[in-house]
This record gives C-alpha cells, sequence and structure tokens, in this order.
C-alpha cells in the first residue's frame, strides 16, 4: 500500500481563502460560472487594452523539431527538486552526481511520467501566451489539465470583453447624448474603447513536465505560470477533503488504495494511478473489477505528490510505481492541436491584459 503519510491529506499546507474583489468573476468580470472558492484562477480585467511585451532578444517555441531539446530542459529542471519544495531548481548532472542525494524516483523517470500529461495554454496565433493579472497583483499565465476547460475559459472571456466594450460604447454615446452631442464617436473614442485582446487567441498543448517546471520556478521575469484544474476536480476534492478552498496553482489527484493497473507505456508493469479527475478513477475500478462495490476515493495534491517521489532517501518504495492517468480527452485534442500548429508555445515573450 503506497504510504501518502505526508501527502494524504489534499494540501499538507493551510488552506488560503481568496475572495475576489468581484465574486466568481473571471476575465473582465465575467466568468460567473466559476465558483469563487475554487481554484483562485480568477482573472480581473480592468481594461481591454492588450499590450505585448518582449522578455528577450530570442523568443523560442515549443515546434515538432525542437521537443527533444525542450523534453531535455524540463528533465533538467525536474531533477533538481529539493528536499521540501519542488521550486528549488539547478543541474541535472549535479543532482545525479550526487548519487545518494537522488529520491526514490530518478529525475529522468519523473519527467518522462509527466510529459505522457497534456496541458493546455491560451495563446495568439504566434504561440504567444497570455498573462492576466489577478487579484494578488501576480502577473499570470494558465496551464490548464483540461481542454475542457480552456476552451470554455477562452470562451466566456472572448464574450465578456465584447460585453466590456459594447457597455462601454453605450454609455460613451450616452454621456455625449447628454451634453447635446450626435452621439457619434470619434476616431479617438473608438481607439479609447479599444478591440477584443482575446479575438486572435487560441488553445495550444503543453506536456506537464515543462508546464511543473515553469511553474515551479516562482517568479520569472517578474511573472508566474500556474496549473490550472477544471472547476468540477475542483469539486470533486474539496467535498473529499472536507476543506474550503484550494489555493491557486495546486492539482488535486484521486486514487484507490492498493489499485494497480498495467502501465501505459506497454511493459505489462503493474503501477499505481493516480487520476486528475475523479469520475475516470471510478469508471476503470469498476471495469476492472465488475459486480464489486468501489472502495473509498482518496485525494493527493500533485506537488507534494512529486515532491516525496524525488525527497532524497525516502522510504516508501511503493512511490516508484506510480503512474500519472491523464484526463479523459486530453491525448486526443493534444494531438489535433499538435497536427495543427506549427509553433504550439513561444518562451520569451508575453501578451498581458490588464
Amino acid at each position: 500500500m503506497i504510504n501518502f503519510s505526508v501527502t494524504s491529506s489534499l494540501l499538507f499546507l493551510p488552506f488560503v481563502l481568496v475572495q475576489p474583489r468581484h465574486s466568481g468573476h473571471f476575465f473582465a468580470d465575467a466568468f460567473t460560472s466559476y465558483r469563487p472558492v475554487a481554484c483562485s484562477n480568477r482573472f480581473f480585467l480592468k481594461t481591454t487594452a492588450l499590450c505585448s511585451i518582449h522578455e528577450g532578444e530570442h523568443s523560442s517555441s515549443i515546434s515538432r523539431n525542437r521537443r527533444q531539446v525542450i523534453g531535455n530542459v524540463a528533465a533538467t529542471l525536474l531533477s533538481s527538486v529539493s528536499t521540501l519544495s519542488i521550486s528549488s531548481l539547478s543541474n541535472a548532472e549535479d543532482v545525479t552526481a550526487a548519487g545518494s542525494n537522488e529520491g526514490l524516483v530518478s529525475a529522468t523517470k519523473l519527467a518522462s511520467l509527466l510529459k505522457a500529461i497534456p496541458t493546455f495554454a491560451i495563446v495568439d496565433a504566434r504561440g504567444v501566451p497570455y498573462f492576466v493579472v489577478g487579484e494578488d497583483a501576480k502577473l499570470t499565465s494558465y496551464f490548464f489539465l483540461s481542454y475542457n476547460e480552456a476552451k470554455r475559459i477562452l470562451k466566456v472571456a472572448i464574450s465578456s470583453s465584447d460585453n466590456a466594450i459594447k457597455e462601454g460604447r453605450k454609455d460613451l454615446i450616452a454621456k455625449k447624448k447628454a451634453k447635446g452631442e450626435n452621439g457619434k464617436l470619434t476616431k479617438e473614442e473608438e481607439e479609447e474603447l479599444g478591440t477584443n485582446p482575446w479575438k486572435n487567441a487560441r488553445i495550444t498543448s503543453v506536456p506537464l513536465d515543462l508546464a511543473v517546471s515553469l511553474s515551479s520556478k516562482g517568479k520569472i521575469a517578474g511573472a508566474y505560470f500556474r496549473l490550472a484544474p477544471s472547476e468540477s476536480d475542483i469539486e470533486d476534492a474539496l467535498a473529499l477533503d472536507g476543506s474550503d478552498d484550494l489555493p491557486e496553482g495546486k492539482v488535486p489527484l484521486f486514487y484507490f488504495e492498493d489499485m494497480k493497473i498495467s502501465s501505459a507505456v506497454g511493459n505489462n508493469e503493474q503501477v499505481s494511478p493516480l487520476y486528475f479527475q475523479k469520475d475516470q478513477l471510478i469508471s476503470e475500478w469498476r471495469r476492472l473489477n465488475e459486480g464489486k462495490p468501489a472502495p473509498a476515493v482518496k485525494v493527493t495534491e500533485l506537488f507534494a505528490t512529486l515532491t516525496e517521489m524525488v525527497r532524497p532517501n525516502g522510504i516508501d518504495s511503493e512511490l516508484k510505481s506510480i503512474e500519472f492517468v491523464p484526463p479523459i480527452g486530453s491525448k486526443s485534442n493534444a494531438d489535433k492541436i499538435m497536427k495543427e500548429d506549427r509553433e504550439p508555445f513561444r518562451l520569451g515573450e508575453r501578451l498581458i491584459v490588464l
């Protein structure tokens, strides 16, 4: 039995309830369908202005002919997870040379496990990621664990911005008419209203190893990357854990104690699966155990689990058998995206919606 002595509770850290300025609103006060107490991916859009910031002279993108290079970079970042935090990064060779300091799961294997899981990011036509200023005033870009969640967020963001511009135009016309003017907007007034910054946005796929690496770095050139679970997965985790909120960037994982399945890599090895969706876990268990009642669902957290997997001198050998199971439909959506994308994700540049 896997001993989640540190990660058996949902977070291992105190919960922090973040109350949004406009409760439950996402992107320009309009993500009203998103629960205010669930995963604070709550983007506060003050205007519809779009600003492109070049962080360096050379930007890089994850294109098909560069995937191996990016994979190596992610493996290097992941190899340096410290004993207490996944945010302390160094060189993979240093960790390897340390020998006894390596955890139960090697950096190479951990990167391989995570690389099999797609995440989804909102980018422009060139693959430049969107960043938003949240309630905590942190400039943040998000990697969604669910394609459908990323699609929903983008759809509402576009609609929200359209409505904000429409209302702004209506108010401006009303003010002009109140002053006895004809209500026709000038070119300058139209420019002041701006255009929808999300019109050219699209969804691309980024492997979880790179998403975890970027998220673990903390502040990068004044901005942050965060993982974003879907609303339903957050609610399932909170219901099981009995807590009120999930801090931003935390990712719940669902499992049954002693459950084993065949590894997805095709070597017939029996592994201990961790699922990003509770319903998917239950469905798979029922398929393998027809007619038997399902045991109690357990919940843990991604970063806490990764920390235990790479903790030096770890003693729970069953952590070595962990395998992450991608959400249903993630791989097919990612494969479709990658076939169409020439430059799926561009590092070194960012689009900021203020």
